[in-house]
């Protein structure tokens, strides 16, 4: 028996080579406003139905996310907001209950302050939040960094120059003083370095000034997807 011919698989015209990109299905902002020296590195994200504003210089790397879904965002100028890192109302909701928990001792202290600042999140110049760190509060002070994993509750009122250690976890409406470095379980220090010598401060703001610079030459800029 002679072999028969295989038949040809029809072709579907619906079918193509590349497959196609998906749209967001994330609520894009009412309103961005981006100064033109931002940096947004490719894969971060902006959304939310509140406007988002930020300021000069400022840099979010991949996979950062900023969300204005319950309430407005302002990003000072020269603020970094590093991989995985979350800044805006509603983005913690899974450590929320985990940071009153293991926050107790704070509470205690006396640190809170009578009733919430408005809604909203403002970070200001220079401010820092690191790797897998989430900011909800209402104001973080200049110059102040919230290292990895760490966590800033609703209404947080956050001074200059302040440190929030790695994984510590601040209640809502806490109010943390200039020069505040908070470590542990609620364990607290008043930098003296940097309140005592400003030559200090002016080299550590002169170290962020340098990173800013060299982040712009090394990360590509997706700021054109956003204007």
């Amino acid at each position: 028996m002679s072999a028969q011919p295989t038949p040809s698989r029809p072709t579907d015209p619906r079918r193509t080579s590349h497959l196609q990109k998906r749209a967001s299905l994330l609520p894009k902002p009412s309103s961005i406003t981006l100064d033109p020296s931002v940096l947004i590195a490719q894969h971060a994200q902006l959304t939310g139905t509140h406007p988002i504003t930020i300021g000069p210089a400022s840099v979010l790397h991949p996979h950062s996310k900023i969300s204005s879904a319950s309430a407005p965002v302002v990003l000072g100028p020269g603020v970094i907001i590093y991989e995985r890192a979350k800044v805006g109302l509603g983005m913690g909701e899974g450590t929320e209950a985990e940071s009153r928990r293991s926050s107790m001792a704070e509470s205690r202290r006396g640190s809170r302050i009578e009733g919430a600042r408005g809604e909203g999140t403002v970070l200001g110049r220079n401010v820092v939040v690191e790797t897998n760190a989430v900011v909800e509060a209402a104001e973080v002070g200049e110059g102040s960094v919230v290292e990895v994993g760490a966590y800033l509750g609703r209404g947080c009122v956050v001074g200059r120059f302040c440190t929030i250690g790695a994984h510590c976890k601040v209640p809502d409406n806490t109010h943390l003083p200039d020069y505040t470095v908070l470590f542990g379980v609620a364990e607290r220090r008043v930098d003296r370095t940097l309140l005592l010598r400003p030559e200090v401060q002016e080299m550590r703001t002169a170290f962020h000034t340098k990173q800013l610079d060299a982040f712009r030459r090394l990360l590509p800029n997706n700021i054109a997807k956003w204007t």
